[in-house]
């Protein structure tokens, strides 16, 4: 008996063993149970990896070969269906049509988990061949949780959900009449076009879109009109098919041309002997042919288009696809990898202590998933002398489960839509701060630090009656100092970009600063010292400097007229930021007098008092009307901001509410949590606990805040493309430690030649070793 024969005998005589133990534990997935099968839950191998995915036959959860005798120690399940998948060459087909994905399915048995064994009734393994051809059969997870969802939007969506084709479900599919279809050098059947190519995914036809003049889009229609004449509705657009999507779009919807997705667009791309993988990413997407038309300028120097970008890739350079407007968390994951206390606190070890049946839906495993898998750089690609254009999705990490199991129950990030990213970073922060407050009278806790607590900062403010020269210091915490745009200070100069001239507002990041903390005057102030009517001044400073300063343009403006609308302005930004005019500590200084303590007089004068002194002032708890909350959401507003405006204006009407969102469109703490519960305005009149930060209220954890020198370098950035932020596109720029600066767009990660540090929308600003 040779080797591999005996190795087989060995692996068979260990599977009848496993199965006379745990044959009655053997049961085929349910149709409403989740099978693991296209990726590790410990890592981002897929089955394309090399020695392919287990899925436990038990679980149902699949591992790759580095984490399976992890899992079997948690787990004591032995029994697994291997699935390897890989290309397989055809020397018989022409050069572009020579590959194919070949699935080989085997059995497996830990720890001889090495030997294939054939899925066989002969195999003696009872129930085992149905069970295998079930989960073979099965919606994976991932699919089957977006379909239940209902996410399924991509970038060219503009922030908008699409729905399953009607037809995509029953699809009818012919023989192609025409020869085979190959993964470029497309024309259209009826006028020869090159470009602007749609596939019809019922018999084959390739046919031109519309003509979109003004985008410069040539086309005549004959999709379209090829609709019209056989009644095949679905079509994708060829030249955006990537990442097991593309843009889709089906002729019989209700409502006319609608984007729509194809949960089974692979299986149907595959009718014609088209491998969804080959495909690449050659003609811009609707969305981006949007983004440009808006702004040529924005568009072309954020992502740094047509400069040759050279890619790069290794430890902490690896892209993350885009799953559907998912670039903002794409961005907020790349900065937040830049910082220590995140890498540290979310790594292997937090992920491999946790049981596998908690992995799927545990927060801290899916972030810590991530985080291991973006620093070992083993899911990046780097192609030596390659650009970063031609490098597609290859070697990008699906967070998919991260965005599901951090979105869960939130109205907004629960979805597919696109979201503003500084939200969606204190979304974070607030996740990370319950779950360190859920584990810290646990061992769970042990000696980690709150990684959230590098970025939080005491912020003082100081309010002096000046009939009666007193004065109260006000602390409060904080983990991102939002700045205002002055733009009346705005200088005009040219720039060219791409040969293009424009002409752009400019204002330097000072005045910014010099403009959040300067001093703000209150008229009509009613004196509680003197009980006469005068003046008050407020004024913010840093009561403390963190680790890590994130600091928020606030680009996104609101009016009657436009609405939500960006400012289109250039803000300078230095590599050095000395933060020191800035500081108090909060304390009565030689010469100061105490305000009595009591009501905040004040919040009674003045039209421009922050939210949160109004929320101080409430006498009794109101409820915000959901229709004038509902109105305020569609504008763009956040829902604390909404609820706001409907409880401060007691939800007279919208004009009110939207008034008093106009009036209050600067402050600091304007999309902080509204009172949501009776008692929560006498909550709000308690003071802040101003010796760590905010007061522990037992869903989070105790929070602290770092106090250090004042000269920060910077780190990274985030920018936007688009009008709004709840559209459009976002994109990381990451300084390394040695200095080179890279950008990251979703997938692509390059080195980057000019960093548009004046488009930036948020900014990370790291301590400066003094």
């Amino acid at each position: 008996m040779d080797e591999a024969a005996a190795d087989s005998d060995a692996a068979q005589k260990l599977l009848q063993t496993c199965l006379s133990e745990e044959a009655t534990n053997l049961n085929g997935p349910g149709r409403a149970e989740l099978v693991f099968k296209d990726e590790c839950i410990y890592c981002f191998d897929t089955p394309y990896s090399a020695g392919g995915l287990f899925v436990s036959l038990h679980t149902f959860f699949g591992v790759c070969g580095r984490h399976i005798e992890l899992f079997v120690a948690k787990t004591s399940s032995r029994i697994f269906l291997n699935i390897h998948k890989f290309v397989k060459l055809s020397a018989d087909e022409p050069s572009d049509k020579q590959q194919q994905i070949k699935t080989d399915y085997s059995l497996r048995v830990f720890p001889l988990h090495s030997v294939p064994l054939p899925i066989t009734d002969e195999c003696g393994a009872g129930a085992i061949p149905q069970i295998c051809a079930e989960i073979i059969a099965h919606a994976g997870a991932e699919v089957q949780q977006q379909i239940d969802s209902g996410i399924g939007v991509q970038p060219w969506d503009g922030g908008k959900q699409r729905k399953i084709a009607k037809a995509a479900s029953h699809l009818v599919q012919l023989t192609c009449a025409g020869p085979p279809i190959g993964y470029s050098d497309w024309e259209c059947a009826r006028c020869g076009l090159k470009e602007n190519l749609w596939l019809n995914l019922s018999d084959g036809v390739i046919a031109c879109g519309l003509y979109a003049p003004i985008a410069g889009i040539k086309g005549v229609g004959h999709a379209k009109a090829h609709f019209e004449a056989t009644g095949f509705p679905l079509v994708v657009k060829l030249g955006t098919i990537e990442h097991g999507d593309g843009d889709l779009y089906s002729f019989n919807e209700d409502s006319g041309l609608m984007p729509v997705r194809d949960p089974w667009l692979e299986d149907h791309l595959a009718h014609f002997g088209l491998d969804i993988n080959r495909f690449r990413k050659t003609e811009k997407t609707s969305l981006e042919i949007e983004l440009e038309t808006y702004s040529k300028y924005e568009f072309s120097a954020i992502q740094e288009e047509g400069l040759g970008l050279v890619s790069a890739g290794g430890p902490g350079l690896t892209g993350l696809a885009n799953l559907g407007s998912s670039c903002y968390i794409n961005s907020a994951l790349q900065v937040l990898c830049v910082v220590p206390d995140f890498v540290r606190v979310f790594a292997d070890e937090l992920l491999c202590q946790k049981h596998p049946s908690e992995i799927s839906e545990d927060f801290g495993a899916q972030l810590a998933k991530i985080f291991v898998a973006m620093k070992s750089g083993h899911y990046s690609r780097q192609q030596s002398g390659g650009t970063a254009e031609n490098c597609g999705g290859a070697g990008a990490i699906r967070p998919a489960q991260f965005r599901r199991v951090a979105g869960r129950h939130h109205h907004e990030f629960s979805t597919g839509r696109q979201q503003d990213v500084e939200e969606y970073v204190r979304f974070l922060f607030d996740k990370v701060d319950n779950a360190f407050g859920s584990c810290s009278s646990s061992a769970d806790a042990g000696a980690a630090p709150n990684p959230v607590d590098a970025f939080r900062f005491r912020l003082v403010t100081r309010f002096r009656d000046e009939l009666s020269q007193c004065v109260r210091y006000t602390p409060r915490t904080d983990t991102i100092l939002s700045l205002p745009i002055p733009m009346h200070l705005c200088t005009e100069s040219d720039t060219v970009v791409n040969g293009l001239t424009v002409s752009r507002k400019c204002v330097p990041l000072e005045q910014c600063l010099a403009a959040a903390f300067g001093e703000e005057i209150i008229d009509d102030y009613l004196s509680p010292v003197l009980k006469r009517k005068g003046r008050a001044s407020e004024q913010q400073r840093m009561g403390t400097f963190p680790d890590f300063l994130l600091l928020q343009l606030r680009r996104f403006t609101f009016d009657g007229v436009r609405g939500i609308h960006k400012l289109d302005v250039d803000v300078h930004i230095p590599d050095e930021l000395d933060m020191c005019a800035f500081f108090s500590t909060g304390e009565l200084q030689p010469g100061e007098k105490s305000l009595p303590a009591g009501e905040d007089d004040h919040t009674k004068h003045s039209p421009s008092t922050t939210a949160k002194h109004q929320q101080r002032r409430l006498g009794s708890h109101v409820e915000p009307n959901k229709a004038i909350v509902a109105e305020l959401l569609s504008m763009g507003f956040t829902v604390n901001a909404a609820k706001k405006a409907a409880i401060f204006t007691k939800n007279e009407s919208l004009q009110l509410a939207t008034d008093w969102l106009l009036q209050h469109i600067d402050d600091t703490d304007l999309n902080d949590a509204a009172p949501s519960a009776p008692g929560s305005a006498q909550q709000l009149q308690q003071p802040q606990d101003g010796a760590g930060g905010q007061k522990n209220d037992g869903t989070t954890g105790p929070q602290q805040v770092r106090h250090g020198n004042c000269h920060y370098q910077l780190r990274a950035f985030i920018s936007h493309i688009g009008p709004s932020p709840h559209s459009g596109h976002y994109v990381a720029h990451v300084k390394a430690d040695n200095g080179q600066w890279h950008i990251f767009n979703d997938e692509k990660v390059a080195k980057s030649q000019h960093p548009p540090k004046s488009l930036g929308y948020l900014y990370l600003f790291q301590r400066a070793s003094r």
